[in-house]
C-alpha cells in the first residue's frame, strides 16, 4: 500500500485519538465537547493550541503543563499513539472498503470504552448499547459476521458473563465484574459473532491475569482491589477483529 496513504491515515487517526481523549474525560462528567476549553488538571490554565497537537504537544512539553509544570497524564499520548497504530494496522489488513471503514469505527469505539473504564471503572450504556445495535445492523452487510452469528453473539456474550458473575457471587458473596462488562462482550458478539467469543475471553482473561499478577508482585495493587476488565475485553476484541480469522483453532 502507498506509504503516503498510510502516513495520512496515521495523522488523521492521531487527531481522532485526541478527540477520544476528550471524550474519555468529558463523557463520564457530562461536560460539553467544545466548552470549556482543555485545561491543565492541576492549575486549570487553558492549554495552548500548540500544546494540544496530538502526541507532539505532549512530547514537546515532556508531559508538563506550560504554566505550572504539573504532570499531564501519560494516558493522552498513549491513546493517541494507539489510535494511530490501530488505524494503520486495520487499513493494512482490510483496506479502505466497507470492512476496513467499519473496523476503523470499531477500533475507535473500543479505545474509547477502554479509556473510560480504565479511568472510572465504568462502561457507559450510551456506548455499549449503541455499539451493540451498530454491530447488529452492520451484520446485515456480512462485513465481519452474519446476522445469525451477530444475534447469537450478542445474546451469548451477555449471558455468558452474567452467568459467570452469578456463580462468582454465589461463591464469594459479591460481584466479580460489573454489568458494563456483560454489555461490552454482547457488543463484541454483535460485531464479530458467537464464534469469536471464546477467543475474546481467552485473550482477555490471560492478558488481564498476567498484568494483575505483575502489578501485585510490584506492590501496585492489593489482592482485593477491584480492577477494570473492560480494557482487556476491548483489546481482545480488537485483536480478534484483525487477526481472529487466521486462527482456525477457534
Amino acid at each position: 500500500m502507498n506509504s503516503a496513504l498510510l502516513i495520512s491515515t496515521a495523522v488523521l487517526a492521531l487527531a481522532v485519538g485526541s478527540f477520544i481523549n476528550v471524550l474519555i474525560y468529558r463523557l463520564p462528567l457530562r461536560l460539553g465537547l467544545v466548552w470549556p476549553n482543555s485545561q491543565c488538571p492541576e492549575c486549570h490554565t487553558a492549554i495552548l493550541w500548540r500544546d494540544n497537537i496530538p502526541l507532539l504537544g505532549w512530547l514537546h512539553r515532556r508531559g508538563r503543563c506550560r504554566a505550572c509544570h504539573g504532570w499531564i497524564s501519560l494516558r493522552y499520548p498513549i491513546v493517541e499513539a494507539a489510535s494511530a497504530m490501530a488505524a494503520v494496522i486495520v487499513v493494512l489488513e482490510f483496506g479502505f472498503g466497507p470492512a476496513g471503514l467499519s473496523a476503523l469505527v470499531l477500533s475507535a469505539w473500543l479505545l474509547l470504552l477502554a479509556g473510560i473504564d480504565q479511568d472510572t471503572r465504568f462502561l457507559p450504556d450510551c456506548l455499549t448499547i449503541s455499539g451493540l445495535w451498530v454491530g447488529l445492523l452492520l451484520s446485515t452487510l456480512y462485513l465481519h459476521t452474519s446476522p445469525t452469528e451477530a444475534i447469537t453473539g450478542a445474546a451469548g456474550g451477555y449471558l455468558l458473563l452474567a452467568t459467570l458473575n452469578a456463580g462468582y457471587r454465589g461463591l464469594r458473596g459479591r460481584d466479580g465484574m460489573g454489568g458494563g462488562d456483560f454489555k461490552l462482550l454482547a457488543m463484541l458478539g454483535a460485531w464479530l459473532g458467537l464464534s469469536a467469543l471464546p477467543m475474546i475471553l481467552l485473550i482477555a482473561a490471560v492478558a488481564g491475569s498476567l498484568w494483575a499478577l505483575a502489578a501485585l508482585v510490584r506492590g501496585q495493587i492489593n489482592i482485593n482491589d477491584a480492577l477494570p476488565f473492560g480494557p482487556w475485553l476491548a483489546m481482545a476484541g480488537w485483536i480478534t477483529l484483525v487477526w481472529g480469522h487466521d486462527w482456525s483453532i477457534f
